[in-house]
């Protein structure tokens, strides 16, 4: 949302006696006055209560009597689109404020709302909590302080209080040229109590009273002659003509391919022709940079008609007018009520096509992220967007970059470094043997490639989409396929497609003013993915990951992991014994893999070994730059990691991690290995005997271990997020587990894959998570469940918005639920069914879920897992047949027995003497 007013930072302040029942007038005010910011009092707010405006971050200062009652409280409303900061709360006696920081004018500027209870007492200590420092500030506020000097009728000693700090402070206080305050008691006269109160502030500031909210104290618009730093709004849109385009591409002369500098040049030109024919056939048009509808122009006029007479009610204070006022008012009121309901139901109706219901869902489900400055090194702020994109770029840079070798690294580990260096070296400089015919791509393969790429990928640096791949000629396939025959050829991956347009979205809960508080999102040239697709066919078949590794493979999936590591903790308690497992957090897993150990591991595979030249020249000599706004950052060179991006760099990965050790080779007859289990990223062992000592002992073995193998390869891990968790019934807690010298914290619950498990593997949290989510993204999308889109539409909203969170991973923990939680779980899909029917409380729950034709949620579970078990039964990976089978159980034992993931599509005459399928309860 840009503003309307360029060069001018726009203020409201409001005081409503209570915000909760006035939010549709503020809204429809600050939508009208293109304001950016707006700055309340007396807001009323219990903490629980959510006070949200369209397109504004809100920040607030609630106050609770020692009653338990709201009163008071300000709160500060920043358009989503403006850079700033938030404030810390002043500490106060009197003055309520709270506070932002933005950027005006080349400096930055703390804007503060305050309010001050009625007394003839004015404490100057709150005031200098304010103004304490030459940073330019504005306080705008209810102060209760009048004075002849900023337009007050009278004087109360509050004023005079306010004007001598004024004086001493070198403070300016200003006021509007007519009353904001008009008591509905015509006993009572009108003044001025809302004013401005600003320091070290080198601009012109205009106060108007505005005359839309029908309240005694009126809302003030501060205009301050100074432009704010925002998010840019784009303002064109984009339209291909893909015929055109792909008539253009019909002819692509290239030379030989036999060289890398003729390899160089021919992808430079293939891009370079693609993105000017692109361009040639792309045509630019305005779009509407007005989200929201106008208003009717009756009612535009009914409003200005109600603004009139509230404006000369003020002067004359007339019992007619007032009552013409008070009709005026409410006819106009319900006029809106009437046209938003209207609005909506239309925006609704108007998503009934899939893609624009995606959307609209998308956007109620999202919250508005404020846009923060970045501290640099010395701990400024920085707000311009050039700024940001440098001090990102700089932390990335950092970050991609192998991990530092131990100052306590034995000298073994550094021989072994200087080994896989010598080993890599030797290996590149040895002359090139030529590959197999086999190996080569055929334009078929490149046409089917091309149609396989997604739609909606962003383009990388070269500002190409996937739509450029996809409509390239039979002549354009036939080129491409040339291209990657040479760099197959030459084994030289091109420069110009290892530049990396990076992307950085804010992880959720951590400081947004620190770089590392970005997640980096790296946008590669969708040319370069295409042949990465291709040559991955051809690795694959060579750097076969092992059976522990799922993740990034075919056939594997999180859930199949949780339900292979869920049934082994599952077991081994009903067998009375004890489980420790240790989650690894490994340290910028992907970004700082050490290029020579990845080589030396490739090479040690059965792939060719011209295939092997090509990743180290795919790895070598990349590049990216950081987009912040349109802002674009200076080029940074990646010293280290698999790109992140690139399909080839999760195969990669994987390889590079094969090897991780456990007790394999050093058990003794009669103990058992520790079972591995891997997703990517996430690592977890698990240890598991009849006592907790002999199970702590053996994870510690193989923790010792494992320091000698993370040096080997530089890697690390993080210990402080590193966690362990004891699966037992045993109320017992064994010495803690130790990692390079660091212990290791016991915890009654983690999260691996996005589930909770806790040590008595009741699935509480997990449960109550699933729970929470659903209830949540069922509230925001309630508008959609509950208008009048068909039914159709309404379910397929349901099923892919809340039955997706209510059953994620579900065939992995359902089995473990109770029967409270179970019922829990399926209350949540009969409220939401009921929402989208608009069902009466006298029809039954399982009456409208067999109308809609939903099963249950445990039948719907069940029917994912047999559907998963028969997909790893029968598919063409061996290690996942007959993974978590059922065991057979003694009928007469004592002992309750959990359900393993297999019962949830355990057939009836499957007698097993299972005491209960859900024994637990929570």
């Amino acid at each position: 949302m840009g503003s309307n007013t360029a060069g001018q930072l726009r203020l409201l302040y409001w005081n409503p006696g209570g915000v909760t029942d006035k939010i549709l007038p503020l809204r429809l005010l600050t939508q009208s006055q293109d304001i950016h910011i707006v700055l309340l009092g007396e807001t009323k707010l219990r903490p629980e209560k959510v006070l949200k405006v369209p397109n504004y971050v809100v920040y607030r200062r609630d106050e609770i009597s020692p009653r338990g009652q709201p009163y008071r409280g300000t709160a500060a409303l920043v358009r989503r689109d403006i850079v700033h900061d938030e404030l810390g709360h002043p500490l106060f006696e009197e003055l309520r404020s709270v506070g932002v920081l933005v950027k005006t004018g080349g400096r930055e500027t703390k804007i503060y709302a305050g309010y001050r209870p009625p007394g003839p007492r004015f404490l100057a200590t709150d005031l200098r909590n304010i103004f304490d420092g030459t940073t330019p500030t504005v306080l705008v506020g209810d102060l209760n302080a009048k004075h002849h000097a900023w337009g007050s009728r009278v004087i109360t000693p509050a004023g005079k209080r306010l004007l001598d700090e004024a004086e001493a402070g070198d403070l300016t206080v200003i006021g509007p040229d007519s009353p904001t305050h008009i008591p509905s008691n015509p006993h009572h006269s009108a003044d001025v109590l809302d004013i401005v109160v600003h320091q070290n502030l080198c601009c012109p500031v205009h106060i108007e009273v505005l005359y839309d909210l029908d309240t005694q104290h009126l809302p003030i618009l501060v205009t301050l002659a100074l432009e704010v730093i925002a998010i840019p709004q784009k303002t064109l849109s984009t339209r291909t003509n893909w015929a055109a385009y792909a008539t253009s591409m019909e002819y692509l002369p290239l030379g030989p391919l036999s060289t890398p500098e003729e390899v160089e040049s021919s992808a430079r030109l293939i891009m370079e022709r693609m993105k000017a024919a692109k361009d040639a056939a792309t045509t630019m048009s305005p779009i509407r940079t007005r989200r929201r509808p106008e208003l009717p122009a009756r009612l535009s006029q009914d409003i200005n008609h109600k603004r009139a007479l509230r404006r000369l009610w003020a002067r004359t204070r007339c019992p007619v007018l007032k009552t013409r006022l008070n009709a005026l008012t409410a006819q106009v009121s319900e006029a809106v009520k009437t046209w938003r309901g209207e609005t909506w139901e239309n925006v609704i109706d108007r998503s009934e096509h899939a893609t624009d219901l995606h959307a609209l869902n998308r956007v109620l489900q999202r919250t508005p992220i404020p846009t923060y400055p970045l501290l640099d090194d010395v701990g400024r702020k920085r707000f311009k967007p050039q700024d940001r994109a440098e001090i990102l770029a700089e932390h990335l840079e950092k970050q991609f970059s192998p991990h530092p070798v131990p100052v306590a690294a034995t000298d073994d580990i550094r021989e072994h470094h200087q080994l896989v260096e010598r080993t890599v070296l030797e290996f590149l400089s040895r002359p090139q043997t030529p590959l197999d015919g086999k190996v080569f791509i055929s334009p078929a393969e490149v046409r089917k490639a091309a149609l396989c790429l997604p739609r909606r990928k962003a383009p990388g640096s070269d500002e190409t989409p996937t739509e450029a791949l996809r409509n390239l000629p039979r002549r354009g396939c036939a080129a491409l396929a040339r291209l990657f025959n040479g760099i197959l050829r030459t084994s030289y991956f091109p420069d110009v497609w290892k530049t990396g347009k990076v992307i950085m979205l804010p992880k959720p809960g951590k400081d947004r003013r620190l770089p590392s508080s970005y997640r980096p999102i790296t946008l590669l040239p969708h040319i370069a993915k295409l042949f990465e697709r291709l040559l991955l066919r051809r690795l694959t078949p060579c750097i076969e990951p092992r059976p522990e590794q799922f993740g990034f493979r075919s056939g594997h999936s999180t859930t199949l992991q949780l339900t292979r590591v869920l049934h082994l903790l599952t077991c081994e308690l009903n067998k009375g014994n004890c489980t420790v497992g240790v989650f690894l957090d490994i340290e910028k897993a992907f970004d700082r893999v050490w290029h020579a150990g990845l080589i030396f591991k490739l090479i040690d595979t059965s792939t060719p070994p011209a295939l092997v030249r090509l990743v180290a020249s795919f790895l070598e000599g990349r590049n990216f730059y950081v987009s912040v706004e349109q802002a674009l950052s200076q080029k940074r060179v990646i010293n280290a990691g698999v790109p992140q991006g690139s399909c080839l760099s999760p195969a990669l990965y994987g390889l590079y991690t094969d090897d991780i050790p456990t007790l394999a080779g050093s058990l003794h007859p009669w103990e058992k290995d520790v079972t591995l289990a891997l997703y990517a990223d996430d690592s977890a062992f698990f240890a598991t005997s009849q006592g907790v000592d002999m199970a702590a002992r053996r994870m510690q073995r193989v923790l010792d271990k494992l320091p000698v193998w993370l040096d080997k390869w530089r890697m690390a891990v993080n210990v402080g997020k590193t966690a362990a968790l004891l699966v037992t019934r045993r109320r017992y807690k064994p010495e803690p587990l130790k990692l390079r010298g660091q212990e290791i914290e016991w915890q009654t619950s983690v999260k691996y894959l996005g589930v909770h498990i806790d040590r008595s593997l009741s699935m509480c949290l997990q449960a109550e998570r699933v729970i929470n989510e659903t209830r949540a993204a069922g509230a925001l999308l309630r508008p959609v469940l509950d208008s009048k889109l068909p039914l159709r539409t309404k379910i397929g909203v349901y099923k892919t918005y809340l039955r997706s969170r209510l059953t994620y991973a579900a065939p992995a923990w359902y089995a473990l639920c109770s029967t409270t939680r179970r019922s829990r779980i399926q209350a949540r899909q009969n409220i939401a069914l009921r929402v989208c029917t608009g069902a009466g409380r006298y029809v039954r729950n399982d009456v409208i879920a067999r109308d809609v034709g939903i099963p249950s949620v445990e039948e719907f579970v069940a029917k994912m897992a047999r559907r998963m078990f028969d997909r790893a039964d029968n598919g063409g990976h061996t290690s996942l047949h007959g993974i978590a089978p059922l065991h057979a159980r003694p009928p007469d034992h004592q002992r309750t027995w959990l359900p393993t993931p297999r019962d949830l599509i355990r057939s009836p005459n499957q007698g097993d003497g299972v005491r209960s399928q859900n024994p637990q309860s929570c």
